[in-house]
């Protein structure tokens, strides 16, 4: 049997593919309340109806989540996510303030860990809701990130953006990243791993538990 075929065997469908969705529904239900400025019951079960009958006229290719809450890890992130957003905003306000015509714009190429959707759709977003940096684009075969930042100037000011892109990205994992994000967080805490390694990597990643799948293959043999 191939990688493929335990893939498609291993992957949710029908209601459970449903259910695997819920994260997304919410983030719908709360887009839908943030645009009428109101979170009342009524409000959130109409905007409810609304996200649910989006998924059934205009389907989308499913986000696996991997199911794990770190609830150590999100505290983690969401303190420094604050704590990034009001240095930043502290920072892009002495540049526009005091040195606006001599500050240097550049397109820093950040290529990350994990090749998860969910972790690089939340890394983008985590970054690009930081004031000075924007994500442009989003290389999904590579798990690459190109973001446009203010006052970045200079090989040290690129290499501290990148390395604080890869922080953030650790920082999501642990909140709610999988076991074989956790282990790539390990095994490269400060870069992402080498091409060479990712192959091997996407073709043998760490052991994760599965008993049924353990079963399957200690009856095969």
């Amino acid at each position: 049997m191939t990688d493929a075929d335990t893939t498609a065997r291993t992957r949710p469908t029908g209601l459970r593919a449903q259910l695997t969705q819920w994260p997304v529904v919410v983030v719908m239900v709360l887009l839908w309340c943030a645009l009428w400025q109101d979170f009342t019951p009524g409000v959130m079960l109409v905007g409810l109806l609304f996200a649910l009958l989006l998924k059934r006229l205009l389907p989308l290719p499913p986000v696996q989540f991997p199911g794990r809450f770190h609830p150590w890890g999100i505290l983690v992130f969401t303190l420094t996510f604050l704590k990034d957003v009001v240095a930043a905003s502290i920072a892009v306000s002495m540049v526009v303030l005091l040195r606006p015509r001599s500050s240097r714009h550049s397109v820093v190429e950040v290529r990350l860990r994990s090749h998860d959707d969910l972790i690089v759709t939340l890394t983008s977003h985590a970054l690009a809701l930081v004031p000075g940096s924007i994500v442009p684009d989003v290389d999904r075969a590579t798990a690459t990130l190109y973001l446009h930042c203010l006052d970045a100037a200079g090989e040290e000011r690129v290499d501290r953006i990148r390395r604080n892109a890869l922080r953030v990205e650790a920082r999501i994992i642990r909140a709610v990243g999988s076991a074989a994000d956790l282990e790539l967080v390990r095994r490269y805490p400060d870069s992402a791993p080498p091409y060479e390694d990712m192959d091997e990597y996407r073709r043998h990643p760490p052991h994760i538990h599965r008993p049924f799948a353990d079963a399957e293959e200690a009856e095969r043999r």
